[in-house]
């Protein structure tokens, strides 16, 4: 008798397990849904909810507190009064909202981050963002009222290729012209004008800075790199080209630090071997 109660309160407990892993699933997947549709709130009631639903579950209980973090932040910015401090919460806001595809809050951090600090790199930030979200007009709008000396290699491909995606082939051609790739431009530079040359159809060109882009980017940023090119529209004529499918396997020729984010160089396991060692 006693054996049969054991194995029913064990069932009963099962039940209750499974029962429970099903409503956190339920809960977070309905908290993913509203966090895709920019209910940032509503996204956080539900993961926290999933969280106590299924308390073995650490994804639910991590993405609780991240977004708990994010919306503390976006609430305190307005608020905040020291620079460094405000433009790193913006910054940090961006880069969360784009990882979560919300570009309609991050067009919004990105001009309230222009409109203080007007760089070059503001700017090139903000047309990043008006681009990709088809509104190629304002970016190339946001890109030709930047003063000259502040203009990079990134912002005039990028306003080049605003033109291009608003029709405007002789405007994008004559800056693809202008432009000069120098030995000190970075990966994302060399990137931008890639996608600006692909843009007005020179798909020599094009692949040949792909090729450097990617050559020069670090290991851990290649696959974003790539990723971002074969999604790209500009690159969307390119598919089938030999060239491009040639680029996407460079590998990356930087080598990169396999820190294990300790607190000391001292006791790493890698100490000597990893390439900030070797630097």
């Amino acid at each position: 008798m006693r054996c049969h109660v054991v194995a029913l309160l064990l069932v009963a407990g099962g039940a209750s397990w499974v029962g429970a892993a099903e409503k956190g699933t339920d809960l977070f997947r309905a908290g993913e849904s509203r966090l895709a549709a920019g209910d940032l709130q509503g996204a956080l009631q539900q993961f926290g909810q999933a969280a106590r639903a299924d308390q073995s579950n650490q994804q639910y209980v991590q993405q609780y507190a991240m977004l708990r973090q994010v919306l503390a932040m976006r609430d305190s910015l307005p608020k905040e009064n020291d620079a460094a401090q405000w433009e790193y919460k913006a910054r940090a806001l961006h880069a969360f909202y784009l990882s979560k595809g919300l570009y309609g809050e991050a067009v919004k951090i990105d001009q309230q981050l222009h409109a203080k600090l007007n760089t070059g790199a503001t700017a090139l930030l903000l047309a990043e963002t008006q681009v990709a979200m088809n509104r190629p007009a304002e970016a190339a709008q946001v890109l030709a009222d930047l003063a000259a000396e502040k203009q990079t290699l990134a912002t005039r491909s990028l306003h080049g290729l605003a033109l291009a995606r608003q029709g405007h082939a002789e405007e994008a051609q004559k800056i693809a012209q202008a432009i000069q790739v120098s030995d000190s431009d970075g990966p994302g530079a060399v990137y931008a004008a890639a996608r600006l040359y692909a843009a007005i159809g020179d798909r020599e060109q094009a692949c040949r800075l792909l090729v450097r882009c990617f050559e020069s980017a670090s290991p851990s940023s290649l696959a974003g790199f790539k990723q971002h090119a074969q999604a790209s529209p500009e690159f969307a004529g390119l598919a089938g080209d030999a060239k491009f499918a040639a680029a996407l396997q460079t590998a990356s020729k930087v080598p990169e630090s396999a820190c294990s984010g300790g607190s000391s160089c001292a006791t790493c396991p890698m100490r000597g071997k990893c390439a900030s060692a070797a630097n």
